[in-house]
C-alpha cells in the first residue's frame, strides 16, 4: 500500500450534523448572500456583525424549501448564544426590552 492511500484506511467519513440540503441553484436567497458578503468585508471577516443577515438567510432558505424548517434556537440564535457571541467580539450584548416596558404588561390601576 503507497503512503498516499493510507489516510483512507484510517479516515471515517461522517455525514454533515444537520444532514444534507440542496444548493440554491436558481439564487433565491441571492439578494441576502450578496448583503452578507458586503457586510462581512466591511466587518474584516468577523461573522459576529452579521448575525442578523445570516439568520435573514436562513430564514429565506427554509421559506423556499431549501432546507428542514428548525427553531433559530437551535441553529444557534438563542439569547445565550447571542451574548457569548458578543462577547467573544468584545461588543456589548443586546439589552432585550425590560417586560415592565411594554404596554401589554402594564397593569391599570
Amino acid at each position: 500500500m503507497s503512503m498516499g492511500s493510507s489516510w483512507q484506511v484510517f479516515s471515517k467519513a461522517t455525514p454533515p450534523e444537520r444532514g444534507a440540503f440542496p444548493l440554491d441553484l436558481h439564487g433565491e436567497c441571492a439578494d441576502i448572500v450578496k448583503q452578507y458578503l458586503a457586510c462581512m468585508r466591511s466587518q474584516k471577516g468577523q461573522a459576529v456583525g452579521c448575525r442578523d443577515l445570516t439568520q435573514r438567510y436562513l430564514a429565506c432558505r427554509m421559506d423556499k424549501g431549501l432546507m428542514e424548517r428548525d427553531s433559530f434556537d437551535n441553529l444557534g440564535f438563542s439569547k445565550e448564544a447571542e451574548a457569548a457571541a458578543a462577547a467573544r467580539s468584545g461588543a456589548a450584548p443586546a439589552v432585550p426590552s425590560s417586560p415592565s416596558s411594554s404596554p401589554s404588561s402594564q397593569q391599570t390601576k
